[in-house]
């Protein structure tokens, strides 16, 4: 096999154990694997599903992984977003593996359309690429369920949720979201997509300005739930 000077000075590795891996994977096959799963697709009233029971229109929720400080699926997420080779196809690469396993239960059933968290266009220029987009790639590969980036978008450009802890969070997300053109969501079946559900502040403040629209009823999904 040939090999690239690019590739023997700047292997193509796992993000994770550092392996050397083939230029069309993101992740190790025996890693991927290895990554802790909720399990949640396949239980309703789980705890993602709890942070929202007290909605009406609140349809099902789920995560693909916990996400703990200092584990394998943070230093993964942080690679997918922070730093000067951030890469995105990891959330992508996460996605597909999650609908994989996730069309296993009737978990995407009924969904319409895939809406990710917006960024601010401010931050959205700083990062290059919104992650939860790259998500909801991934996930409209796998399920050829359509996604939506035009109609929700994010008005006030906040701190990150990172930075702000308990009560906080949700004051901090307090009213930077809105809908235009929210007749494309009558009827709908929305599934909001982020990287990592906490407290389920920033879903909440989305499902704030979803909720006015008739006959829309809306669903979360995750990459990482913290514990």
């Amino acid at each position: 096999m040939k090999v690239s000077m690019k590739d023997l000075f700047f292997p193509h590795c796992c993000p994770i154990c550092d392996d050397v891996i083939d230029s069309n994977e993101v992740i190790c096959s025996i890693c991927l694997e290895s990554l802790p799963r909720t399990e949640q697709a396949t239980f309703r009233g789980n705890i993602t599903e709890g942070l929202f029971e007290h909605e009406p229109k609140f349809e099902k929720g789920a995560t693909f992984l916990f996400f703990e400080k200092d584990s394998p699926v943070q230093n993964l997420l942080h690679k997918m977003k922070y730093g000067l080779f951030a890469n995105p196809y990891i959330g992508y690469e996460l996605a597909k593996e999650a609908a994989y396993e996730f069309m296993q239960s009737d978990f995407f059933d009924g969904i319409d359309v895939l809406v990710p968290v917006p960024l601010h266009p401010k931050r959205l220029q700083e990062r290059g690429f919104n992650q939860a987009e790259w998500i909801c790639r991934g996930l409209s590969e796998a399920t050829g369920i359509p996604m939506d980036t035009s109609h929700l978008t994010r008005i006030h450009n906040n701190r990150h949720q990172a930075q702000t802890s308990g009560e906080k969070r949700t004051d901090n997300v307090k009213n930077i979201f809105a809908i235009n053109h929210p007749e494309e969501f009558y009827n709908k079946h929305v599934l909001l997509v982020d990287d990592i559900i906490t407290t389920g502040a920033t879903l909440q403040a989305c499902i704030d300005v979803l909720r006015p629209i008739r006959k829309c009823h809306y669903s979360v999904f995750g990459i990482g739930k913290t514990r």
